[in-house]
This record gives C-alpha cells, sequence and structure tokens, in this order.
C-alpha cells in the first residue's frame, strides 16, 4: 500500500443548498468535524446532479464519481461518510472504535423478509440476479467503509443498470451482494436519525439532522 495512505479520511455530501440558515449550519457541522478530527483529511463533495430528484437519490453515486477523480489525494485505509446536515462531538475514530476494522458499517440496515421499508418498492428496478441480495442501510450518514469495500462498491454502484435507485438502497445491496455484509454500529441510535435531532452533550457522536443552528 502506498506509503501515503491515510488511516481515515472524512468524506461530507453537500447539496449546495441555496437557504442561508441551511449554508450557516453546514459550515458550523463541517466545522464540528474538523474541530475533533485534527489532522484528518476533510473533502467536502457537491452534489453533481442536476435533477433534484435525481441528486436526493444519488448521495452514494456522487461521492463515487468524486473519488474516481480524486483517488491519490483522498487515498486512505478507511473511509467515513457523513451527509452536510450532521454534527459531532468526538472523533471518528471514538464513534467507530467497536466496529473500527469492519468493512462496511452503517446507522442501521433493513431487510425485505423483516422490515417494512418505504425503499422496498425499488427491488423491481434490481437485475434479476441481484434481486435476493435487496438490503437498505439508512440513514446515508454515519457510515465507515473500508479502501477495499470502497472500491468494490464503488466500481459496481456506478454501472448503468443501478442508476436510478434510492443510495441507502443501492449501497447495501451491492454491499451485500459483494460479500461486504454491513454491520450496525452500537452506538448509533444515540443521537442519528431522521426527525428528532439531539444536540446535548449527555452522549458523544455524530447527532443528525442538525439543518439549522437553532435546533
Amino acid at each position: 500500500m502506498n506509503m501515503n495512505t491515510d488511516d481515515v479520511v472524512i468524506l461530507i455530501a453537500w447539496h449546495q443548498e441555496a437557504d442561508e440558515d441551511k449554508i450557516k449550519a453546514f459550515e458550523a457541522n463541517r466545522q464540528s468535524f474538523i474541530d475533533h478530527n485534527p489532522g484528518v483529511k476533510i473533502f467536502t463533495i457537491i452534489n453533481p446532479f442536476k435533477d433534484p430528484q435525481q441528486a436526493w437519490l444519488s448521495t452514494d453515486l456522487s461521492l463515487f464519481r468524486w473519488y474516481l477523480n480524486n483517488k491519490a489525494e483522498a487515498n486512505s485505509r478507511r473511509y467515513v461518510i457523513v451527509e452536510w446536515d450532521c454534527w459531532c462531538n468526538c472523533s471518528v475514530r471514538d464513534y467507530f472504535h467497536k466496529v473500527w476494522d469492519d468493512d462496511l458499517v452503517v446507522p442501521s440496515i433493513k431487510y425485505p423478509e423483516r422490515d417494512s421499508w418505504q425503499w422496498f418498492y425499488q427491488v423491481r428496478n434490481l437485475p434479476i440476479p441481484v434481486r435476493r441480495y435487496a438490503v437498505g442501510i439508512t440513514p446515508m450518514c454515519g457510515v465507515l467503509l473500508s479502501q477495499r469495500a470502497f472500491e468494490a462498491i464503488c466500481t459496481e454502484s456506478l454501472k448503468p443498470e443501478y442508476y436510478r435507485l434510492n443510495s441507502e438502497l443501492r449501497l447495501g445491496t451491492i454491499a451485500t451482494m459483494l460479500n461486504y455484509d454491513p454491520v450496525v454500529n452500537p452506538v448509533y441510535t444515540r443521537s442519528i436519525n431522521w426527525t428528532e435531532p439531539r444536540f446535548g452533550l449527555k452522549y458523544k457522536g455524530f447527532h443528525h439532522p442538525r439543518k439549522r443552528l437553532q435546533e
């Protein structure tokens, strides 16, 4: 492995919001990762999709496309993916310390045989041989990937047959198909969710969503 390989880099997905309050929140959220991860490279990945619906579905594709063009600068043993509305009050190493050496760590996992999840209707859009691997990971925030998993999933995900899928279904399914079964970070439920922001100091970790500073 290249001697200049980093141990971990942080990739922050940003959608170029026009809302001033969201921009301020993003800047503060990003600064929280800088403050708690001295020496760690942090990249802001701007979503390139012009169609708002496609942009919303394609956080993973934005990251993978960016990676293909920036491999040398972003060469790392591990990649942490967070969305722009995520704030932190600990280092990424502390947050993932129980699962640091796993290939794919996610906040939560959805299985068609067990869970009701809105995006499973898209399973029919998967290539037929891939449908049996259908898995959802949610949300697309607080995800840790090893370099080998990141590279393999990136290569497969950018194939046209996966283009119009939700990122959380696409990433979970392709990872499972490639034998990188996702595992859950046991501390995620403290502060990562969809609707209820929790920004107290009782638990150190990632806190999502934080779309406005007054929240």
